[in-house]
């Protein structure tokens, strides 16, 4: 399982915060937990917008007929 930069970014960020909480005033910890709040969301809709994307292998291309071969209608 691949996942982008992107994602581990805002999950880096989400980590951060919860870390930073405990030296944060306790005035101020609310900031943390809506910080790491949406970053995880972010983290989640990005991977999920990768996770998205169909990963399907494209058909191969048909060869040329030769002029002698009868064609399809």
């Amino acid at each position: 399982m691949k996942i982008g930069r992107r994602p581990l970014f805002f999950a880096a960020l989400a980590l951060l915060s919860l870390l930073m909480l405990e030296p944060t005033p306790a005035a101020y910890r609310w900031v943390n937990l809506f910080a790491a709040a949406l970053a995880l969301f972010w983290a989640v809709m990005l991977y999920l917008e990768e996770r998205s994307f169909l990963r399907v292998t494209p058909p191969p291309k048909e060869r040329p007929s030769s002029p002698d071969a009868p064609r399809r209608a």
